[in-house]
């Protein structure tokens, strides 16, 4: 088993309840020069143009978790699970499809599953279909819909949930938290607080 990081989404209380979504370089470089962000997730970049910069957020005990549906430079098959794991020190992977969870899960990083909540019988019947044996955590999606169905969400969740999708405000952020989920994802850097 390679466990990437002491910190995880699952183990550590978020001391800030945001989760920033790096999409490139720049953006990585802004994250690592804030010392109290300890979570992020990649999406929309290539992974090999940032080695380097993982690296430095490894050392400096940052969790990084990669959205494997929607990151170039890597396939989410066997071999690119346990180079993720094994030479860039990922912490966890964020996907829709159960396999590639599966798979992740082998190399010891966490699992989140993507769920999105279209209407209430989707959500439903995804929340039905999640496999907690290869997911540790769900990612609710559109985020702004969690605290109108947080009631449905309380008695259907079979896991933890963080949310993500079409959020603009602070406000908004506060009112998913007050709703259940113990982090939001944000791709806005000034939202990253």
């Amino acid at each position: 088993m390679f466990i990437q990081s002491s910190t995880s989404l699952l183990s550590a209380s978020l001391q800030y309840k945001t989760i920033p979504i790096v999409e490139n370089r720049l953006q990585l470089v802004q994250v690592l020069r804030t010392t109290r962000i300890r979570t992020i997730l990649l999406r929309h970049c290539n992974i090999f143009e940032i080695a380097s910069l993982l690296q430095d957020a490894h050392q400096s005990r940052v969790s990084i978790y990669v959205n494997i549906d929607h990151i170039d430079g890597i396939h989410p098959d066997l071999a690119g699970m346990r180079y993720l794991a094994e030479h860039m020190h990922i912490t966890g992977v964020l996907s829709n499809h159960p396999r590639t969870l599966s798979l992740s899960k082998s190399f010891g990083m966490e699992t989140i599953q993507r769920i999105f909540a279209v209407d209430s019988t989707g959500l439903e019947m995804a929340l039905e279909s999640v496999d907690t044996q290869s997911t540790d955590l769900l990612d609710i999606s559109p985020a702004i819909v969690v605290p109108y169905v947080s009631a449905t969400l309380k008695a259907l969740l079979p896991l933890p949930f963080i949310a993500s999708g079409l959020i603009s405000t602070t406000q908004q952020i506060k009112e998913i938290i007050r709703a259940g989920a113990l982090g939001v994802t944000i791709s806005r850097p000034e939202l990253w607080l």
